[in-house]
């Protein structure tokens, strides 16, 4: 049953309209009455009717200045002017107003009737339309996983363009802020009959290692995930800080091996301009992520192991060597013939990588960047950083190079 409000200063026009048409034939009932216009505001905020029927001129507030705050507090309801003032000015802004329609007193019966008919109309049109986008709404809910998959491998198969993308990222609800993170998380089929406890599906094994990741990156806020067509599993969060979101790879790799015995491998990537670098990044990371599972087992566990152990001071070849049961010239020549860099250089890598990681925290000095990369000698880091970079741990820092 919808809800009628009438207001009006003049009680006998208040009764007049009460009783001009049987209301509850048409499915409605009078909800309240107001005789001035703050009454009415007070009463459309209790009662949400969906019919207002208010004379122009009432005192405390008047008809047009009520219409002003209604839109403020029920932007619902049908509007209709019930007035004496056969004015232009009053009708021309009462259509600036947006209100459904304008009677003039003394009020025809069946005028009101015929108005009241058209409202009851444009109100079921009301309801339909919100009732469809209720359930566009949930199916889009219950959908939403499945049109992400078909978006993100649009977006990085280039078949969309940059409005495009726009639009779809408000439709599925999907908020980057200026600043996001990338993970790339790929299964190591090669340990497959070795390291494997049980043999899952595979939609189900993406499914719980996104889960596992979402539990692990929740400081982050992740905010969309999708599997692509080479199963290379991407999730986006939002970064706020960085401090700690180059060892995030890490720990997932750990998580995931030590919940479910799956060996993964991970690549991760900050990006700041979201649109015009995704595309790339991703191809970048799955690139990265093809290259490591390439690797001889032992190979893979070393670059693994470093990853973790990167800030352990003494960290050497003969112990990483000794951990996997391998000779260290085997390690060595095996390292070099798989990432075609030494033992040492790759260390050095993730140590300088880790490093302007820590770097961003404009707090942390110099020698606690060292020290937190596994460099008791400040003047040895700053040897190691200019030789990756090209440039000296302050210099970066100053010019952000």
């Amino acid at each position: 049953m919808y809800r009628l409000l009438i207001a009006d200063d003049e009680a006998r026009i208040r009764k007049g309209l009460r009783n001009s048409i049987n209301w509850a034939e048409l499915d409605i009932e009078i909800a309240g009455e107001a005789e001035d216009g703050e009454i009415a505001l007070k009463l459309v905020k209790e009662l949400n009717p969906h019919i207002i029927m208010l004379d122009i001129c009432m005192p405390f507030l008047n008809g047009l200045e009520l219409i002003k705050k209604l839109k403020n507090v029920n932007k619902k309801s049908i509007i209709i002017i019930v007035t004496g003032y056969d004015q232009f000015e009053y009708m021309h802004e009462a259509l600036k107003l947006k209100v459904f329609d304008y009677i003039l007193k003394p009020v025809n019966r069946e005028n009101l009737k015929d108005t009241i008919l058209k409202a009851i109309q444009e109100l079921s049109k009301i309801e339909r339309k919100r009732n469809y986008l209720d359930w566009t709404s949930k199916q889009v809910d219950e959908n939403l996983n499945s049109l992400r998959q078909v978006f993100f491998n649009n977006w990085f198969n280039g078949k969309l363009s940059y409005e495009d993308i726009l639009e779809e990222l408000k439709f599925l609800k999907i908020n980057f802020s200026k600043c996001i993170g990338m993970v790339t998380i790929k299964v190591v089929e090669k340990f497959k009959m070795e390291l494997y406890v049980r043999n899952w599906d595979r939609e189900l094994l993406n499914f719980a290692i996104i889960n596992i990741a979402y539990d692990l990156l929740k400081n982050f806020k992740p905010e969309a995930a999708f599997v692509d067509e080479n199963n290379n599993i991407i999730i986006f969060t939002n970064l706020c800080n960085s401090s700690e979101w180059y060892d995030l790879g890490n720990k997932l790799e750990e998580k995931v091996y030590s919940y479910l015995g799956y060996i993964v491998v991970t690549e991760q990537e900050k990006i700041l301009n979201v649109i015009n670098e995704v595309k790339d990044t991703y191809s970048k990371l799955v690139c990265k992520i093809n290259e490591k599972i390439q690797c001889k087992p032992v190979v893979l566990l070393t670059m693994k192991y470093i990853n973790t152990n990167y800030n352990v001071n003494d960290l050497n070849l003969q112990g990483v060597a000794e951990q996997f049961n391998v000779s260290s010239s085997y390690l060595s020549k095996l390292i070099k013939q798989e990432i075609g860099i030494s033992f040492s250089d790759y260390l050095t890598n993730i140590r300088i990588k880790k490093a302007i990681c820590f770097m961003e925290d404009p707090k942390m000095k110099i020698y606690e960047v060292a020290e937190a990369v596994g460099y008791s000698n400040q003047h040895y880091f700053c040897k190691a950083f200019k030789k990756v970079i090209g440039v000296s741990p302050t210099e970066y820092r100053g010019g952000n190079v």
